[in-house]
């Protein structure tokens, strides 16, 4: 009798550990592969792929206008929105691109701009305010000719504003990196409006 009671209380464990076993590999935490999947916040971005009209101003010169269209399409696999425009003010053209993506490892947006006023890129990256719903990153970029003015190290950032999916913004602000405020000085903003289907 005491055998069998051996036997039943073997058999009870056996199978307490096998469900538990089972459930914990249900809630296991998600594998590398996983991981570089597009998630929701891609799905979110790619919401802003297709034509737009571009405007953009200087905040020290609002009243002229750079005009233009910007093509947005998602690239590898649906990761990064990017974000191709053209503009016009006059004779002045400048064309360039922003890659806006999500970086699921470390659960932030990340953003690479470059236009043709230079021949670099910068690259910043931050988080989705939960109150307002703007992205904001934050960059640094090594640049002699602000350190000539006693900027030391461009310190920047990136706001992208996703009103809805007809219209979106994105603004270009720097660091004031001279004092102890390090106040948000914005310089740039560029406003998006989707084209109409005809």
């Amino acid at each position: 009798m005491k055998k069998i009671g051996l036997i039943l209380g073997i058999y009870v464990v056996a199978i307490t550990l096998t469900v538990s076993n089972s459930a914990h590999s249900q809630e296991k935490k998600e594998t590398p592969e996983d991981m570089s999947a597009p998630s929701a916040e891609h799905q979110e971005i790619a919401k802003y792929a297709g034509d737009w009209n571009v405007e953009m101003h200087f905040v020290s010169d609002k009243e002229n206008v750079y005009a233009g269209s910007s093509i947005n399409s998602m690239i590898v696999g649906g990761r990064f929105l990017q974000i191709q425009f053209s503009l016009n003010k006059g004779d002045s053209d400048v064309e360039g691109a922003f890659i806006l993506g999500f970086d699921r490892r470390n659960l932030e947006y990340q953003i690479l701009a470059m236009d043709s006023w230079g021949t670099y890129y910068v690259t910043a990256s931050g988080k989705r305010s939960e109150k307002t719903g703007a992205i904001k990153m934050y960059g640094k970029d090594n640049d002699p000719k602000m350190k000539k003015m006693g900027w030391g190290v461009k310190e920047f950032g990136h706001i992208c504003r996703f009103k809805n999916e007809k219209h979106f913004t994105i603004e270009i602000f720097f660091i004031d990196t001279r004092t102890d405020a390090r106040t948000e000085l914005k310089s740039m903003e560029y406003k998006f409006t989707r084209v109409e289907d005809k």
